[in-house]
Formats: C-alpha cells, structure tokens, sequence
C-alpha cells in the first residue's frame, strides 16, 4: 500500500513538471511597436515595415502616438491604430514565419479616442499567409482602458498571425453599426 501511494504522489509530481512547463515567448516578443517612428508609417495606406519583432504588413492601419487618443502601455508612446468605418476587414498582419508554431497569444486592445465599439479576430496561417484559420472568438472592443486577449493555442511548426478588424460598413451612415477606430498593442507569442 506505501509503494503504491509513493507511486501516486510520484506521477502527481511528474504530470505537473511536465503539463505545468512555462511556454517561452519568442525573442523580440512582445512586439510593443515603439519603432520605428510614426512618421514612417503615418498614414493609412497598404505598406510593410520593419518592427522589432519582424516585418509587418499594415493595412489601413498605422502607426499611432496621440496620448489620450492611441491607447498604450503606460511605459509605452506608441500602438497600432486601425482605420474605422470600413465595409472591408483591415489587417495588422505579420510578414514572416516563427519556427517553433505557437502555444499562446496575447494581445493588448482598446477603442481608440471616443471612437464606437469594434470586432476584430486573430488569424493563423501555416503556410505562409497563403490560407487563414481564426483562433478563439472575435473580440468586441467597447473599452477606452487597454484589455488583454489571450488565445490558447497548439500549433506545430511554421506560423504566422495577423489581427483582422472587421469591415461592419460606415457607422457615420448607420449609428447601429458598431466600426469605430482600434488601437492594438503589446502583441506577444509563446513557442509551442
């Protein structure tokens, strides 16, 4: 009876190493979008730059710095702002690979200024941004305070991530839809 309790005590502590391991988030991760400045992409138009983290393709989506308005970390002068009032999605899309697929995502989101609710959802894609798959739920944005989104994943080998910001059409013709403008940072991604 002892063997076989020392034998219980003993798999309880090895199933808790193992399923408790702590994911590493992937170096350059969090992508806080500090830099480059805003003057490289102060504008709403379709463009890839290069962010810490990687290059990123930002469409009608810019990068933002008006305190009060662009919603950051408190340490932070700068996130993404999305555009509003779109009848198509807008993007924030990486333009690269990371090697080791994905256990977790978090992301940093808020309305920006005092802007209408918005949906957005976090796509995945293996093969190179060639197909997308949504992970988790869209997410509704109705706060002007940064919440965090974390998405539980299990996803092997090669992965990319973009935000997708619904295109709901213009709330300024219709007060019923809900497409205000988003301000997105602190995007962090753990290895699977």
């Amino acid at each position: 009876m002892k063997f076989f309790k020392i034998l219980l005590v003993f798999l309880l502590f090895a199933s808790t190493a193992v399923f408790g391991q702590k994911k590493e988030i992937y170096a350059n991760f969090p992508e806080n979008f500090e830099s480059p400045d805003t003057a490289v992409k102060a504008h709403y138009k379709k463009q890839i730059i290069t962010l810490k983290s990687g290059e990123w393709n930002l469409d009608y989506a810019l990068l933002g710095a008006l305190p009060g308005h662009d919603r950051f970390n408190p340490i932070g002068k700068q996130s993404i702002r999305i555009q509003q009032n779109r009848s198509k999605s807008a993007f924030l899309e990486m333009n690269f690979d990371l090697n080791e697929g994905a256990s977790k995502v978090t992301i940093a989101y808020a309305v920006y200024y005092k802007d209408a609710s918005s949906i957005w959802k976090l796509e995945y894609s293996t093969d190179q941004g060639l197909t997308w798959v949504q992970a988790g739920k869209d997410i509704l944005t109705e706060s002007t305070d940064l919440k965090t989104a974390e998405f539980n994943l299990d996803i092997k080998g090669k992965v990319r991530f973009r935000i997708n910001k619904l295109g709901l059409g213009d709330g300024k013709q219709d007060s019923s839809i809900k497409n205000g403008r988003l301000s997105i940072d602190d995007i962090a991604i753990y290895k699977n």
